[in-house]
């Protein structure tokens, strides 16, 4: 696999002298560019589309989520053709497919149906890489945040793992010390915080908007969401307005904190004797109160590529065939029926069952191709709640009238 440094987000003319370098890197290689968030699961599928083609036809670049969608953003809309293929998750798919930024690749799904077993993938997965009646993206791992805890702590104490947030507050409460935070908290903007609010505003709020796309998250139960938010953070890691998935995960793993929401495919980390200190010590339920994000994310093709499609689909379906997540499922929930119903997931990987039960009581974000804008601004607002700057209310009733500003721009309401 051929791995290139992390790319420094720039604006403006340096972006575009950076993009232009990067591009002409990779056409003078005659090769298939495939940029992807930096996270276990997707380390090891990408791997398996550097498999999936000769030597040397497939470069990877990995990099943190919120620079790989910065970077995907800015060579799309300048129609580069600097990116062949790319990981999205299930909110920003939405919006690159509604900006024409992907190809369509339904004929190409018809066409290799069966030699890839395609029907394998439940319809809800179909639909999820789909937009106004197209499929643009190969779905490569369904995923869900579960509720991380110390069991040989929790035990030690007499804690039972937390069911709902009262208990979650108070088991963190009585967990942290100067030695160890009570529980992991991340609050980077944009995904990781939007993802923690995400659960609060579902758990003890009415969710984000009403069936009019007008948000309802400052009303009542909105504001104690956020507030309850903000009490948790008193027995968080120092820093934790910068930690996202990389920093919680080590966290956990190095003991410096207890218990705390994270992703599914962080889970066989915590077992892995080469990064981590906890191992057999960690365990999982589903996250407090339900709600937690649920998310179908897969790979596209740039509608601006000048690759060979057919190719790149091939490599995508290679990577998402029955025997490649059979062996991906230690790293993320794989969203073929066939390995979803094998019974000997959960006696192999022990976070099976949580995972399950996550998936029962999760939720999407909502459904529309503007919500990582509308987080950018929320979070913004959360943040300055959480950290004291603005009163709980006053900030979400600002983040309120910005969304609503932004969806009205974008022709949401009549």
């Amino acid at each position: 696999m051929t791995i290139r440094p992390n790319v420094p987000m720039m604006k403006g003319a340096t972006a575009a002298l950076l993009l232009s370098s990067v591009a002409s890197g990779a056409l003078a290689q005659d090769a298939i560019r495939v940029i992807s968030h930096r996270q276990p699961a997707l380390e090891y599928y990408t791997q398996q589309m550097v498999e999936a083609l000769p030597e040397g036809r497939v470069n990877v670049e990995l990099m943190p989520i919120d620079k790989e969608l910065e970077l995907a953003s800015i060579t799309m809309s300048s129609e580069s053709d600097a990116i062949d293929v790319l990981y999205l998750t299930d909110s920003s798919f939405k919006r690159f497919a509604a900006n024409g930024w992907l190809e369509p690749i339904d004929d190409l799904w018809e066409k290799y149906s069966d030699e890839y077993d395609l029907d394998d993938f439940p319809q809800s997965v179909i639909d999820a890489v789909s937009y106004d009646g197209s499929i643009y993206a190969m779905p490569i791992l369904t995923n869900t945040e579960l509720f991380f805890y110390r069991k040989d702590l929790l035990d030690e104490a007499g804690i039972e793992p937390p069911e709902t947030m009262d208990d979650y507050m108070a088991a963190a409460s009585e967990m942290d010390s100067a030695r160890r935070a009570g529980t992991i908290m991340s609050l980077k903007p944009v995904d990781a915080a939007l993802n923690e609010a995400h659960w609060y505003m579902n758990a003890i709020g009415d969710g984000w908007f009403d069936e009019d796309w007008k948000p309802i998250f400052n009303n009542e139960a909105g504001v104690a969401a956020i507030t309850r938010l903000k009490e948790m953070s008193e027995y968080a890691p120092r820093g934790f307005t910068a930690h996202a998935n990389d920093e919680s995960t080590i966290n956990l793993q190095q003991g410096l904190a207890t218990m705390g929401l994270q992703w599914f495919t962080r889970a066989a980390a915590m077992d892995n004797p080469e990064q981590s200190r906890v191992v057999d010590q960690i365990d999982w339920v589903a996250p407090p109160g339900g709600g937690a994000r649920v998310a179908n994310d897969g790979f596209a093709i740039s509608a601006f590529s000048s690759g060979d499609r057919e190719e790149m689909f091939k490599m995508m379906a290679e990577a998402a065939s029955k025997e490649s997540m059979q062996e991906g499922a230690k790293y993320a929930m794989p969203p073929r029926l066939s390995v979803l119903e094998n019974a000997e997931l959960a006696e192999q990987f022990r976070w099976y069952p949580a995972a399950r039960a996550a998936l029962e009581s999760g939720k999407a974000f909502p459904a529309m191709p503007d919500f990582n804008d509308v987080g950018e601004i929320v979070t913004r607002h959360i943040l300055r709640a959480v950290t004291g700057e603005a009163e709980v209310k006053e900030a979400l009733d600002q983040a309120a009238a910005e969304t609503e500003e932004l969806l009205a721009g974008r022709g949401y309401y009549d």
